[in-house]
């Protein structure tokens, strides 16, 4: 089922894009299917990451979707191609772009949140409890914990060079984002920023603890870049999160992935993402290979799997405070 492309920017005023490899078919697939399903008025750009032709044609069979092959000469992480990903808007009409982590869903038709009152960037901000425990190893001696460490802002100020004093008290959050198509060139910028000051080097991860001040990686980019940069754009707070019946909802990003099996705390998202791939195999729609747990008829089990791996949890997590605590004894 393949209907003719409609470019039309009024029908689709907006851009949303995501980023998948091969092993991010099926949450991508589902993403997607969530925002054909809620008429999300949106094309949606796929930067896909070495991705195979037949992967690509799951995608390419839906008419708002457009596929684009990554760089691959960048080996690192994928979350450091999000502002490449944004920058496949560049040419083509749209007011905003957003930027939607592959392993979320919608729940309901949120254009109207894809929009901006004010053209600028729409995050969500941190607040000082999450800086100061994101950032709790990173604070010096004496240093007042709820902002960006001192040292930290020492070297995004150096390495930005632009601003002598930070734009920013804390963070804002480098996915799930919007973009007006007036600050694409401060996507660039931030793109340019982390081919310059992180190693070319992979990381399973979203993350890099061996990088004192970019441990975040395009997170901890971006943030210099509002902090230091001249033209960093104005900030909004996101609202994708604000309405219930029409939000976004990230379903990690822990492990263990909800297609290899779901945990406790997002088993109520399993019967809306079975009737999404229900859904689509009523319309035609070609599907990956389904795993076990995107599978009505294996309700039971994944019932059964979620709570016994939260005993697990809970046991283990009980343990290591024992252990802890023997430990504290014994060295008494």
């Amino acid at each position: 089922m393949n209907p003719p492309r409609n470019e039309n920017p009024t029908e689709y005023p907006y851009i949303i894009v995501t980023i998948s490899d091969s092993n991010y078919v099926i949450p991508t697939y589902v993403l997607i299917l969530s925002l054909l399903r809620h008429n999300v008025r949106a094309m949606v750009h796929l930067l896909g990451v070495g991705l195979t032709p037949e992967e690509k044609a799951l995608f390419t069979q839906f008419k708002q979707v457009r596929v684009f092959d990554a760089e691959l000469s960048n080996t690192r992480n994928a979350t450091t191609r999000k502002a490449e990903a944004l920058l496949t808007a560049e040419n083509y009409p749209c007011e905003t772009v957003s930027l939607f982590d592959a392993d979320c869903i919608v729940t309901g038709d949120l254009t109207r949140y894809l929009a901006q009152a004010v053209p600028g960037w729409s995050a969500r901000f941190k607040t000082p409890a999450e800086d100061a425990m994101v950032f709790r190893m990173r604070y010096e001696p004496g240093e007042t914990p709820g902002g960006i460490p001192k040292k930290m802002l020492e070297v995004w100020q150096r390495d930005v060079g632009e601003r002598t004093e930070p734009a920013i008290k804390n963070t804002v959050c480098g996915g799930n984002l919007t973009v007006h198509r007036k600050y694409l060139d401060f996507t660039r910028m931030w793109h340019t920023q982390m081919m310059k000051v992180l190693p070319n080097r992979s990381t399973k991860q979203a993350h890099d603890f061996r990088n004192f001040a970019y441990s975040q990686l395009d997170e901890s980019v971006l943030n210099s870049l509002m902090a230091f940069a001249h033209q960093a754009p104005p900030l909004s707070r996101g609202e994708f999160d604000q309405d219930p019946a029409a939000c976004l909802i990230h379903l990690g990003p822990c492990n263990p992935r909800y297609w290899s099996f779901w945990r406790l705390d997002r088993l109520q998202y399993y019967q809306p993402v079975v009737e999404l791939i229900e859904w689509a195999q009523s319309q035609g729609y070609q599907t990956p290979k389904l795993t076990w747990s995107l599978k009505r008829a294996w309700k039971p089990v994944v019932i059964l799997v979620a709570y016994g791996y939260e005993f697990w949890v809970v046991i283990k997590r009980n343990l290591k405070k024992l252990l802890t605590l023997a430990s504290k004894v014994k060295g008494h």
